[in-house]
């Protein structure tokens, strides 16, 4: 592979590159590809002919796909080689020559990362709640836990739906004739204020009584494909089936053997709940703690001025995580939005802010491993592909490899180190819990 830098750089953050392959050099690692394309997506080959049947499967798109995911392999090792602190996925432009041309050739355009510098480097002091876990805090868990296993009985007092009562409802929400998943649901005990149900439906509860049922249609705002704002209408039936309380039964020793995996009385009841609090206790205070020590040291950084383009990049990944959650509950970003009770404009407004946030820690962290002298080895890298996919990093690495990512995990696998040297060094402060 030969490669040099081209042309005018638009910014210090920036840096364009000429690359050229030969014709067997292509042939060699195209074919790679291939095989790898093959067996990703479990398609049946005679050996060595790959092409034939994934050309069948994805049809006249499967050179320029192969091209594109080749040209993100070489700038994958142009940075390696160059040790550029590349912070977005490069963009590659203007490829010829594929498939069969006497040279492949590209232009490849890396974003990097500024090189800033924090005002201290000294250890980041930390107030948090002491994660010991009380009496008290065990008792309320164990009544939680009791009140779950109650029986849900006729609430005989209660003629009408109110802040106090648990109502037995059915929901049936349509947009255009199609069934809302997030707001369908049969049956369910809901409370005025339990957050589930977006204010317009919420507002209709109080008042009603058992068996009455309520149709309306409410209006939310959000971005369709080409962000657009437009509005979609929402047509509901409420249902009041019916209003219930709880029978909560008398904690006793018998009760807790036969109710209570695990415990044979009441004092072990206790300690299994004790138990399982100072663990839950341990990974929340962990995580504040991770979550604290990555804010403090982002305020270290002077004001960040940096193109859009990164923003939108880290915003990009936010929303990633959030579709790929959403898409395994079947609910559409529309419908999330409505049950959040703001618009598609207002949440992206939201990621933004967090998306500035993620980039100032994760620049902090670079920071800090440059004055630490921090490098990374085998080791690393495998904790950080652990953290990816537990029990596929011999995969998960091929698959970073075969994409051109491994400058992302080299870099995810640095700032963990980084941010184990941040959170090992830390002076912590701990109050007492409430």
């Amino acid at each position: 592979m030969d490669y040099k830098e081209c042309g005018e750089n638009e910014s210090k953050l920036q840096k364009r590159f000429s690359v050229a392959l030969s014709r067997d050099e292509y042939g060699e690692l195209s074919q790679e590809i291939l095989v790898f394309l093959a067996m990703q997506m479990g398609v049946d080959y005679i050996t060595n002919q790959p092409q034939d049947a994934l050309r069948k499967k994805l049809g006249d798109d499967l050179d320029h796909q192969v091209a594109l995911c080749l040209a993100n392999q070489c700038v994958d090792e142009i940075v390696g080689r160059e040790d550029l602190p590349a912070a977005l996925e490069p963009v590659v432009e203007s490829m010829a020559g594929y498939p069969e041309g006497p040279e492949f050739t590209f232009e490849a355009t890396v974003y990097l990362k500024p090189e800033l510098e924090l005002s201290s480097y000294e250890p980041v002091a930390l107030a948090l709640p002491d994660f010991a876990v009380s009496d008290d805090l065990v008792a309320r868990n164990m009544q939680a836990i009791v009140e779950e296993k109650a029986r849900l009985v006729k609430d005989e007092q209660a003629s009408e739906a109110d802040a106090g009562t648990r109502n037995v409802i059915s929901l049936d929400t349509k947009k255009c004739g199609m069934q809302v998943r997030a707001l369908t649901m049969a049956e369910t005990v809901y409370r005025i204020g339990d957050g589930l149900l977006p204010p317009q439906i919420e507002e209709r509860l109080p008042g009603m009584k058992p068996g009455d049922i309520k149709e309306f249609s409410f209006v939310v705002k959000s971005k369709n494909f080409l962000g657009l704002e437009v509005e979609e209408t929402m047509d509901c039936v409420l249902h009041l089936i019916d209003i219930v309380k709880k029978d909560t039964p008398d904690v006793t020793d018998d009760w807790v053997k036969s109710s209570i995996p695990g415990a044979h009385d009441v004092e072990g009841f206790r300690t299994l709940v004790r138990e399982s609090l100072a663990e839950k206790a341990r990974v929340d205070y962990d995580r504040a703690k991770e979550e604290a020590a990555a804010s403090a040291l982002a305020q270290r950084l002077r004001d960040l001025d940096l193109p859009e383009v990164y923003y939108d990049y880290a915003r990009a990944g936010l929303m990633q995580n959030i579709s790929a959650a959403l898409a395994k509950q079947g609910i559409a970003e529309e419908e999330f939005y409505a049950m959040q009770g703001v618009t598609g404009a207002q949440f992206m407004a939201r990621m933004r802010m967090r998306a500035e946030e993620v980039l100032r820690q994760g620049l902090a962290l670079d920071a800090l491993a440059r004055h630490e002298n921090l490098e990374i080895g085998e080791d690393d890298i495998f904790c950080a592909l652990r953290t990816i996919a537990p029990g596929s990093e011999l995969e998960t690495r091929r698959m970073l490899e075969m994409n051109g990512r491994v400058y992302q995990l080299r870099e995810m696998a640095l700032r963990a180190k980084a941010r184990t040297h941040l959170l090992d060094n830390a002076v912590i402060q701990l109050a007492q819990s409430a």
